[in-house]
């Protein structure tokens, strides 16, 4: 099975990371000169990966919002759990990782993932059913991001928490409850994996109970709630400030 990528900063990121097999990069015939554009056809020539030109028409069939670029690649590449926390112990920083509960919308992951890049994160955990993967609309709306981030498919997301308590890595769930903690008053400077619920539903039963605590973000507004990216970016940078001063 292979994906084809699209947009812009989509491609130029997966060929920047180089963590995928690539068939080909596809351009626009007739396409405007742009420096991006010429960044993706260098790198494609330093790779030795062939550059085809097909008309507008033909990859508007395939997708809307391509920018004039495609890519041709393999899967892309997820991790074990051990994996993930290998990535911290090399980087010699206490494990940051985000979980999903069953996350649906490709456009609130693909948000996340951009935020989870910029602020550090060590992995991104996900459950294989019932949520949205790593397509090519999530690396498109993550602006790429995507291809720079480590991610393990669990099969049971409850037992992938479990392990990480077991590697003495704390649970914090995202949920507006009694029992929340303002996101800015909890202690979010050790080993955290951030859990964050799907949209409408929040965290599942299990998953809630599985956290070591919640984190809300207080409202005074009507409206009762935030779009999942929003209230996830918000607490992922909350984490980064939170431990860039703990000492």
């Amino acid at each position: 099975m292979a994906d084809l990528l699209y947009g812009r900063n989509a491609v130029r990121e997966c060929l920047r990371a180089r963590r995928r097999h690539v068939h080909q990069v596809v351009l626009a015939a007739n396409l405007a000169p742009s420096g991006v554009i010429d960044e993706i056809v260098a790198m494609a020539n330093r790779l030795k990966i062939p550059v085809q030109t097909r008309p507008r028409k033909q990859m508007d069939k395939v997708a809307l919002g391509h920018q004039g670029v495609m890519l041709e690649t393999g899967r892309y590449p997820t991790l074990e759990l051990d994996e993930l926390l290998a990535q911290a112990e090399k980087r010699n920083e206490p494990p940051f990782l985000l979980a999903f509960d069953h996350l649906e919308d490709p456009h609130n992951l693909g948000a996340i993932l951009r935020t989870a890049d910029a602020v550090g994160v060590h992995g991104v955990i996900l459950p294989k059913r019932r949520s949205a993967g790593i397509t090519p609309a999530v690396v498109n709306a993550s602006a790429g991001a995507a291809e720079h981030v480590f991610v393990a498919d669990v099969p049971n997301l409850v037992q992938a928490l479990k392990q990480l308590k077991q590697q003495n890595i704390w649970l914090a769930g995202i949920e507006k409850t009694e029992q929340a903690q303002p996101y800015h008053q909890a202690n979010l400077t050790g080993p955290i994996a951030l859990v964050i619920g799907s949209e409408g539903k929040g965290l599942s039963r299990l998953v809630g109970q599985t956290c070591d605590f919640l984190v809300e973000l207080p409202m005074r507004g009507r409206v009762s709630s935030l779009n999942a990216s929003v209230a996830c970016g918000l607490v992922l940078y909350e984490v980064w400030r939170a431990r860039q001063f703990a000492d």
